[in-house]
């Protein structure tokens, strides 16, 4: 009979995961993966030397795990393999994304074994600290150029409220275990406290701010791309959608959300359930300003993906890209743009090691909103073109500027009441305010 032949070892290194090792077994059938629990290709091919001798050898190269899935003692990679495939497959991409990249960051940390590794109330007080401090950043790879390896990562401190909802993530992950019976209920800790800031992480911007973005849109993709990704941006000022929506829009695809004109109606704009965050299929308005920037569209070319911006691959020579560009890559290309135009939707602040932000796609919805509630929309008009399920989630996001209409109203009120008091105040808008100075002989004993 002849000899089986020594499976061949492969190296695999998983975006923010230590490297694995990777082979094909002809007794199981089946690719077998281990975890070198390390970062570093070195010591990682260190292993896969010793991995390959025990193969030639015919050792048993992995525990025999027996009697040990599905309990606290089980590998820590097998548990991220079941809540990947039983509980993340059932969440939108988005969502299991920001899941997975949070239990990664565990994952560097603590560096967990067997799931029990990160059940004790120690270890999760432990991460919390330690993820406040800035610990667990990604590795970013050298570029081939610069001799491979690792590039040393700036360690910057996380803010309460990004280390809160991502201690919030991993004890969700340990609590989808403890329900299956893989662990004992989950300890609970101390959270990390947090201050009541305002919900909304920018801002809406003006019109001129817009047109910033729009005259330096050439300077960052090119001349020869700026017509299709100023045309987006315009789509997105224009029309209240999320990024990955107008993405989405299309003329004729009747699984992606598409305007529709019926004689005698008002245009609406259909949007499929898989669109929606609330999986509900709906239909809103179309605002005008969104019809107009879709009629610039002659009749005969209105097929297809209504935005499509153009790859910026010939801006450095290379082939385009094949297919569509992706919605996350268009954001970061937009943001690219807010920061060339100057526009800061939030200042950067030292004590809190937080650098500025500039505007992204999201705050071109704001703006929309801000448009829409300023021009005397009702809100319950502008919540269902935002598709919050009430307008207490549009005021705290979209529409939080009403302390300017709010202090008007009280000048305009007090105005009178002061006329009558003989009381002057400067209620001009935009002068220089001064306290109230009473005319002489108006006020007596």
């Amino acid at each position: 009979m002849a000899k089986a032949k020594t499976p061949t070892v492969r190296m695999a290194c998983p975006d923010g995961r230590p490297i694995q090792l990777r082979y094909f077994c002809p007794i199981k059938r089946k690719e077998i993966r281990i975890s070198t629990g390390s970062h570093d290709r070195a010591t990682a091919e260190q292993q896969k030397r010793e991995l390959e001798a025990k193969l030639l050898l015919g050792i048993e190269t992995k525990p025999s795990r027996k009697g040990i899935a599905g309990s606290p003692q089980m590998p820590w990679d097998d548990f991220r393999e079941q809540y990947r495939k039983i509980y993340l497959s059932t969440l939108r991409p988005t969502s299991a994304g920001d899941s997975e990249s949070r239990l990664d960051i565990a994952e560097r940390i603590v560096q967990p074994k067997i799931l029990a590794d990160l059940h004790s109330r120690d270890t999760l007080e432990s991460l919390q600290a330690k993820m406040l401090a800035g610990e667990g950043q990604p590795i970013r790879p050298r570029s081939k150029k610069k001799g491979g390896g690792t590039l040393p990562v700036k360690i910057r401190p996380r803010s309460p409220h990004t280390v809160k909802s991502n201690m919030a993530s991993i004890v969700a992950a340990l609590n989808w275990a403890a329900r299956r019976g893989w662990l004992p209920a989950v300890p609970l800790i101390d959270k990390v406290k947090t201050s009541k800031i305002r919900a909304m992480k920018g801002r809406p911007i003006t019109a001129k701010e817009f047109q910033r973005m729009l005259d330096e849109t050439a300077s960052i993709v090119g001349e020869e791309a700026a017509e299709s990704w100023r045309h987006t941006l315009r789509g997105l000022w224009a029309s209240a959608l999320r990024l990955e929506e107008l993405m989405n829009v299309s003329w004729d695809d009747e699984n992606a959300i598409r305007p529709i004109w019926n004689r005698g109606r008002q245009p609406v704009l259909y949007i499929p359930a898989e669109m929606q965050k609330n999986d509900t299929e709906e239909a809103i308005p179309l605002l005008p300003w969104f019809e107009s920037v879709l009629l610039e569209t002659p009749e005969d070319a209105r097929t297809g993906w209504i935005f499509n911006p153009a790859s910026l691959q010939g801006t450095m020579n290379r082939p385009a890209h094949e297919g569509r560009q992706t919605a996350e890559w268009i954001g970061r290309i937009i943001s690219r743009i807010g920061r060339k135009a100057g526009v800061v939707v939030r200042g950067g602040d030292l004590s809190a090691h937080r650098s500025a932000k500039y505007a992204s796609a999201h705050d071109l919805r704001r703006s929309c909103a801000e448009r829409l509630l300023d021009a005397g929309v009702p809100a319950e008009a502008v919540t269902r073109v935002l598709r919050h399920a009430s307008f207490e989630t549009t005021r705290r996001h979209y529409a939080p500027g009403d302390v300017q209409k709010i202090a008007e109203t009280i000048r305009q009120c007090l105005g009178t009441v002061l006329e009558e008091t003989g009381v002057s105040y400067c209620t001009r808008r935009g002068s220089n305010p001064q306290p109230p100075v009473p005319k002489t002989g108006a006020l007596s004993n």
